[in-house]
Order: C-alpha cells, then structure tokens, then sequence
C-alpha cells in the first residue's frame, strides 16, 4: 500500500535525521521508521478508544432529536463528530 503524507518541512528533516541515524544511510530506512512510527501512534490510539462490538447501540438515543431532519449521510457525520469528541 502507499501513502502520501505531506508534513512541515522542519518535522520532515526531523524524521529523515531520525531514521537515517536509528537505520542507516540506506535504501528502506524511511520505510522502516514510518512502518514504526505509524505502529506505535496506532498502539498508543488503541487503548484510547475502546472496542464497539455493536456501534449503533452506542449511538441509539443520541441523534433521536434528529429523526426526520436530517438525512442518513448527514446522521453519519453527526455520529463521527461526536465520537471525535468524546474520544479525542
């Protein structure tokens, strides 16, 4: 898989520094440091937010003041905007 990120000049040359010194002079050492990177931001995420098993018992009652008002996409980005809220 790729993935394009785009970050501040500054924290860019931080990062390569980073992983050139952890990995070495050589080709795969930014892959390297971004795979370990992303693993321990997803670690440190995980028991932050905890496991829904069922998502729409979580938010039941809680959009019911916008039955009716809103459509099914909408419904879906008010349930996303609470959730970021409350867990971030």
């Amino acid at each position: 898989m790729v993935l394009k990120v785009e970050l501040e000049k500054e924290l860019e040359h931080k990062f390569r520094e980073a992983a050139m010194r952890k990995y070495g002079y050589q080709k795969g050492s930014l892959q390297k440091a971004t795979k370990e990177a992303l693993g321990n931001w997803v670690m440190q995420q995980s028991t932050k937010i905890p496991k829904v098993d069922d998502p729409f018992k979580l938010v039941r009652g809680i959009l019911s003041h916008l039955k009716g008002k809103t459509t099914s996409v909408e419904l879906q980005h008010e349930a996303m905007d609470l959730w970021v809220k409350k867990y971030s």
